[in-house]
């Protein structure tokens, strides 16, 4: 791997296990907390506040990150990315009225400031200051810890995280002023120029959030809140051993969106030494799940052992289709992805309305273990069926 690879990949890495490490730490704390059910009921408002950041990203980070790296420096993109975030989060907002939650709505609020946060760490993310979106990780963490320890329920965790978001987006773009040469979000630009643009991002990214939040919110609907704090406390962990696959694929996005044959080899060797990670952490869990279980979230998750075991082994099959997504973006074929991420996503659907009704908790754990299992089936299938349209074949995985 080239030096400057290996330097972006462990500094995306450093960050991604700062935040992972701090986000279990967090998560940890609200579940003593606050309990199975309100730690439920806030796993379902943070899971739709993911799906309103998704929806009102609109997938301009992963444009943003491509265009940007290949100009090598801030162009007007982000100042119209930003104002369409700030747009669609005035949408999203005046929906949430409807639930008439107020612990939610607060928290929704959360998504003009995460508008500032998002676009200024894909710029440092571009243009290769990772030590900088380390640093903002560390900062993110750090304030989700403080607002656990004074929050005493889910209304005033929600006030404390809204209050931390507009103080660390005032400090990201402080920081990227600072240090981005002919960074500028305002005055925010004309929308229309990049909307037909991003249009595959965006159903992509909004998408992928959903397969990966359908099973909280399907738990939620259908079990209530003591099964989906149950159910949120093992995909957490889960999705905690995926950081290597957002270090490594974060740091090779910009480099293969530069057509760099360096970067595609890379590309190759991380596809391998991830998927051995995965393996390895998959038969490893068996053994670790209980005290995992038992330190980080108390003895009153400790049913979730089994399933956290089970829910291991679908770290293979996200492994192959996160590189398939990423192989295929970095080529221009994001089309390709939104199709395949829409057909996983109805049949993860089925998997869920059909699998909990019928076997509760454990068949929520078993949809998404087959759902990950068919969605890299579908991903495989489509990118083989559309071999003929890489310019460079020597990207294959």
């Amino acid at each position: 791997m080239p030096a400057s690879l290996q330097r972006n990949s462990f500094w995306l890495l450093f960050a991604r296990l700062t935040a992972q490490a701090l986000a279990i730490l967090f998560t940890a704390l609200i579940a003593r907390k606050l309990g199975v059910d309100d730690f439920g009921q806030f796993s379902f408002i943070a899971s739709l506040l993911l799906v309103g950041n998704t929806f009102t990203n609109f997938g301009t980070d992963t444009f943003l990150i491509r265009e940007t790296a290949r100009a090598s420096q801030v162009t007007t993109i982000a100042a119209q990315s930003l104002a369409l975030q700030l747009l669609l989060s005035i949408l999203f907002c005046a929906a949430m009225l409807a639930f008439r939650n107020t612990p939610l709505f607060l928290y929704s609020l959360a998504l003009f400031p995460l508008a500032i946060f998002s676009v200024n760490n894909a710029l440092l993310r571009a243009l290769n200051r990772m030590d900088l979106f380390w640093l903002l990780s560390l900062l993110n963490g750090a304030i989700q810890i403080l607002a656990a320890i004074f929050s005493v329920d889910v209304l005033t965790l929600c006030l404390s995280l809204l209050l931390g978001q507009f103080l660390l987006s005032t400090f990201s773009y402080l920081i990227c002023r600072a240090s981005l040469p002919a960074f500028r979000l305002f005055p925010l630009n004309d929308i229309r120029p990049i909307l037909k643009l991003i249009l595959p991002f965006a159903a992509l990214t909004i998408l992928l959030v959903l397969i990966q939040r359908l099973g909280i919110l399907s738990v939620s609907a259908l079990l209530g809140d003591s099964a989906t704090g149950i159910f949120s406390s093992i995909t957490r962990v889960v999705d905690g051993l995926k950081l290597g696959h957002y270090a490594i694929l974060g740091a090779l996005l910009p480099a293969l969106s530069r057509g760099s044959s360096e970067s595609w080899k890379s590309f190759r060797k991380a596809f391998v030494l991830l998927m051995s990670v995965s393996l390895i952490f998959a038969v490893a869990l068996p053994v670790f799940a209980h005290p995992i279980i038992l330190i980080l979230y108390g003895s009153e998750f400790t049913q979730a052992t089994a399933s956290l075991a089970l829910l291991g082994w679908s770290l293979l099959p996200y492994t192959v289709s996160s590189f398939i997504s990423y192989n295929l973006i970095a080529r221009r074929l994001e089309n390709v992805v939104v199709k395949s991420a829409l057909l996983s996503l109805v049949i993860y659907l089925v998997l869920y309305l059909w699998l909990i009704p019928s076997k509760g908790l454990t068949g929520a754990v078993w949809a998404a273990l087959a759902g990950e299992c068919l969605q890299a089936v579908v991903f495989v299938v489509f990118y083989f069926t559309h071999l003929t349209q890489f310019n460079n074949p020597e990207g294959m995985i």
